[in-house]
């Protein structure tokens, strides 16, 4: 059984002042690399590094949790993992962090190697492709420790008001697998599928077949034994684990990965943030670790901020900022009528390391929030901001992107489809006052949620989008079923009456040349409640973002689940 490696750190403490709301994002890096995204290269504003030696992090190499000891041996990988033995005390919650290990007589076995799989409290496998990982001639007599990222500590020195730095990770892959010919049998959505010979294995996300041309779209789990991407191989039957069904792959496995920079200006206060899809092979010279590798990406110039080989890529887009070097970036909190002073953070990351029957997700969240002052000294309010790269459920069969950025509001005309820019500035007022979906549609210009549909096909369009929920009645202080308090909607086949409903978020675009249902989210609901940032159900299951419209209305969102249950095994609260 899978070993689930969700990554939370909560209320961590900022100041009074924006001054280190930077801190919220260095934070994010670490809970990401422990979450499985993969660490390709940095800066600290005097050198880069673009190795992807997770050592050589500039933003942190990790410190010291267990101590080890010296009797270690190492197997030939298989599909992608070697097997650790001899260790001690190893415990659940050590997938995701590294183990260094020393004293090898084969050089690449000396280095960090994140824990991918528990095997027991004396094994691990891990993951053997960063680096030429083999079986050692000094095998029983291996030194190891343990490192983990969470343990890397913001250093105001190192990242001082006017140092410029940024960081590059890699995160989930999603597989499109073509077919010339249509399943025997049915094939179910979310099902695990394997392919015979290579023995690979993913969930299958979408089927979708016709007139001699069709896809699986699939999120890898098992690493095959073939030649092709995840191993996955031409010619090979793949077969449904609940459904049956069949269906033989015919051609190349084209492999769709995310990859994100976090690039920070010369002060504490504002961000760049990049994110791409990006088809590993025909998309090669765009992903940003092969562009931080190029003489145009330097210490002070983020990968894909311009420069011989660092052009921003046509499958990359801004989800904050701009594509230009960041020598001020933009705002993370900044508006005309308040000022907010961030005083905590939120991060989750959930699991992006797979593992039999069990998917590598990925998505992530930085919920920044604190007191916001009116002009007018009418007092404070709690509000929030949210950034964060979520999966959704409910695509399309044939969608490879099954990924949106959720950023605060920013001055940008909605549905523009501005891939390269992410606005001027956060307007606040929307998000910190009213963190639910009537501020966000009474603040119709700005654009809150954005992604890609039909990623790798000649229709492909890069897309902003606004929600969706089912209606009540469409009036000015009525649209939605929860929007007034007094008619909040409870669960009434439940022991406990009192019980909140909750709801999901569609994402929907009705701009030309397509109207658009991308999907719902994943770990994003809406919900009535009256507490921002309180746990909310069964803790440590979900976050409240916020307390309705200024906490008249009770209609808000909620953030989760943090532990990986089922949403709907989580009860609300009275």
């Amino acid at each position: 059984m899978a070993t689930v490696n969700n990554v939370r750190l909560s209320n961590l403490a900022l100041t009074q002042s924006l001054t280190v709301a930077f801190r919220g994002f260095y934070e994010l890096t670490r809970a990401m690399k422990k979450a499985g995204w993969k660490f390709k290269a940095s800066s600290n504003g005097t050198t880069k590094v673009s190795s992807a030696d997770p050592a050589a992090d500039q933003w942190g190499a990790g410190v010291t949790l267990n101590t080890g000891g010296s009797v270690a041996s190492i197997a030939a990988p298989v599909n992608g993992r070697a097997t650790i033995t001899g260790l001690t005390g190893i415990v659940a919650a050590d997938k995701g962090r590294f183990l260094l290990i020393s004293g090898a007589t084969t050089g690449a076995n000396n280095n960090q190697h994140q824990i991918e799989e528990i095997v027991s409290s004396t094994s691990v496998k891990i993951d053997a492709r960063n680096f030429a990982v083999a079986s050692d001639a000094s095998n029983g007599a291996l030194t190891w420790v343990i490192k983990d990222p969470l343990g890397d500590t913001f250093n105001s020195t190192s990242f001082s008001p006017n140092t410029i730095a940024w960081w590059c990770a890699q995160g989930p892959s999603i597989l499109k697998i073509p077919i010339t010919a249509a399943s025997v049998g049915s094939f179910i959505k979310g099902e695990n599928v394997v392919q015979s010979t290579t023995l690979a294995e993913g969930e299958l996300l979408g089927y979708t077949y016709y007139n001699g041309t069709g896809w699986l779209v699939i999120a890898p789990r098992v690493r095959g034994s073939g030649g092709g991407v995840y191993g996955w191989a031409t010619g090979n039957t793949i077969t449904g684990g609940r459904s049956g069904a069949t269906v033989s792959q015919n051609g190349t496995a084209l492999d769709y990965v995310w990859e994100v920079v976090f690039a920070k200006p010369a002060n504490q206060t504002t961000i760049q943030i990049l994110v791409g899809q990006f088809n590993t092979v025909a998309d090669s010279a765009e992903l940003f670790s092969f562009c931080a590798t190029q003489a145009g990406c330097t210490a002070t110039v983020h990968p894909g901020g311009g420069g011989t080989g660092n052009a921003f890529g046509a499958h990359a887009w801004v989800m904050w900022g701009t594509s230009s070097t960041p020598t001020f970036g933009v705002a993370i909190a900044d508006d005309a009528i308040s000022t907010m002073y961030l005083s905590n953070a939120n991060v989750i990351c959930v699991d992006a390391i797979p593992e039999q029957n069990y998917t590598a997700d990925g998505s992530w969240t930085l919920y920044l929030f604190g007191n916001v002052i009116t002009a007018n000294g009418a007092g404070t309010v709690i509000g929030g901001i949210l950034y964060g790269l979520h999966r959704l459920n409910d695509i399309e069969d044939g969608e490879v992107s099954p990924y949106v950025s959720v950023v605060p509001p920013g001055v940008k005309t909605l549905f523009a489809n501005n891939r390269t820019s992410g606005g001027t500035q956060a307007n606040t007022a929307a998000s910190q006052y009213y963190f639910n979906l009537r501020g966000m549609d009474s603040f119709g210009a700005n654009v809150y949620f954005a992604g890609w549909r039909g990623r790798g096909l000649s229709t492909e369009n890069f897309v902003e989008f606004d929600t969706a929920i089912m209606a009540f009645t469409q009036t000015a202080i009525n649209y939605v079923q929860d929007h007034v308090t007094s008619k909040t909607a409870r669960l009434i086949s439940t022991a406990n009456l009192l019980t909140k409903s909750r709801e999901r978020i569609w994402l929907a675009n009705p701009s030309a040349p397509y109207n658009i249902v991308k999907g719902s989210f994943k770990w994003l609901y809406w919900v009535s409640g009256d507490q921002v940032t309180d746990t909310y159900g069964v803790d440590p299951g979900w976050v409240q973002l916020g307390t309705g419209d200024n906490g008249v209305q009770g209609s808000t969102l909620v953030l989760g689940p943090y532990d990986g249950t089922p949403w709907c095994s989580q009860p609300g609260p009275n």
